[in-house]
């Protein structure tokens, strides 16, 4: 029962996680202007397909640094710390900063992406 709790555990963070990587895209693409109407249509729906698309490839890194980060340091740290969901929460938004960052310096500096 216990594994499956940490399991549920996991599994919402990491929901969170691609929900917030979504919630990036939306801000780096900025609002869809596009026109629903005629040829627009096809450019509206290739905007939502690409947000969300690279939006869950944002959110997987963050999902994942953050469960790499959490299953190897803070479940130990915070084993007896009341606060430990908002030290969790913290820490996710944290790994945001640091992946928007990297993503930031790929794709305007380097030019990679």
């Amino acid at each position: 029962m216990r594994i499956l709790k940490h399991i549920l555990a996991y599994l919402l963070w990491t929901v969170l996680s691609l929900f917030i990587g979504i919630g990036y895209m939306r801000l780096v693409l900025g609002a869809n202007t596009v026109s629903e109407e005629g040829w627009g249509y096809l450019l509206h729906l290739f905007y939502d397909i690409g947000m969300i698309q690279v939006g869950l490839w944002v959110g997987g890194a963050i999902a994942i640094c953050f469960v790499l980060l959490d299953v190897f340091y803070l479940r130990n740290k915070l084993k007896n710390n009341p606060k430990r969901t908002v030290i969790r929460l913290a820490a996710l938004l944290i790994i945001t900063v640091f992946v928007a960052l990297v993503h930031y310096i790929l794709e305007k500096v380097i030019d990679v992406i």
